[in-house]
């Protein structure tokens, strides 16, 4: 083995390990907000994982992820990139025998999972979801259906769908072991898949997907990683913080009851992003508004600074 592979190998078990890490770390801290409602699904949560991590070294993730996802849902399934359409991988709690490919172009919701690289709510309806998903799934204006996506390194090399025509969805479940497939996604036994599905990065440094220009470069990461920020310190406050949440809405002053941590996460905000990048939006005021305030930025209350930029 020659220095130019077995630093390429460091650097892929090094992603490897670094994004397992993560996953535990989140993995610990949804146990400990699920540890005083439910057992059973920290059991399930924990077998889950246990099972995704073994499987990094087989061949059969796919049906890992979707089997420990169901969980947590009714129905579940993997769906791979493939040039401009998606194809089911792994189903389950529907038959996706048959089902041919989607061009991408007929499913707005999966494209908009594969641009931002970001998770996706969106309803049931074939408008959204295509209408060969819909015609398969079952179409009504009343449900939803929740998209994670699936990442190596800086590609989204699959995505996972997940719906509830009974229960509840648990999205915070389901985000958990998207990240930690991608992680095992990085294992060498697996680098055929993240390299022949997902984006792909042409000769002029601009990122396509599905054939299409979104970004460039470093700056199109920094924006991603940016969003990703936002999304994850709303979503903490809204977890760990949940009776100023609601004294806040209840109050319409959600600054004065989250200030430490509204305060602490724009200081990050503002060093790690804003000041890096003239082209930066404040992702994190529109997570704020939108997970915090539910879509009503006037709940922030009058102290609230408004948008960093």
């Amino acid at each position: 083995m020659n220095d130019q592979t077995s630093a390429l190998l460091g650097a892929v078990q090094e992603s490897l390990r670094e994004q397992l890490e993560a996953a535990e770390r989140t993995f610990q801290r949804l146990q400990h907000a699920l540890s005083t409602r439910d057992s059973a699904q920290i059991a399930a949560l924990n077998r889950a994982v246990r099972r995704l991590r073994a499987a990094a070294s087989g061949d059969r993730w796919t049906d890992a992820l979707v089997a420990g996802a169901q969980a947590f849902c009714d129905r579940a399934a993997l769906l791979y990139i493939r040039g401009t359409a998606l194809s089911v991988e792994a189903a389950r709690g529907f038959d996706a025998a048959g089902l041919a490919e989607v061009p991408l172009s007929e499913a707005p919701a999966f494209r908009t999972c594969l641009e931002t690289r970001d998770s996706v709510v969106a309803m049931r309806t074939g408008a959204e979801m295509s209408p060969a998903l819909a015609s398969r799934l079952g179409e009504t204006s009343q449900g939803k259906f929740y998209l994670f996506p699936v990442t190596s390194r800086t590609r989204v090399v699959a995505i996972l769908y997940a719906d509830a025509q009974h229960g509840d969805v648990q999205s915070d479940a389901l985000e958990l072991l998207a990240t930690v497939a991608g992680a095992v996604v990085e294992h060498p036994a697996h680098k055929s898949t993240a390299e022949k599905f997902g984006a792909e990065k042409s000769a002029n440094g601009l990122v396509r997907i599905a054939g299409t220009a979104i970004a460039g470069g470093d700056e199109h990461e920094l924006h991603v990683k940016a969003r990703r920020f936002a999304r994850v310190q709303a979503a903490e406050i809204r977890l760990y913080k949940s009776e100023n949440v609601k004294n806040g809405r209840a109050g319409r002053d959600l600054y004065t009851s989250l200030k430490t941590e509204i305060d602490a996460a724009r200081q990050v905000y503002r060093r790690d992003f804003i000041v890096r990048s003239p082209s930066m939006v404040d992702y994190l005021h529109g997570e704020l508004v939108r997970t915090i305030a539910n879509d009503n930025a006037a709940l922030l209350g009058p102290e609230y600074p408004g948008p960093l930029v």
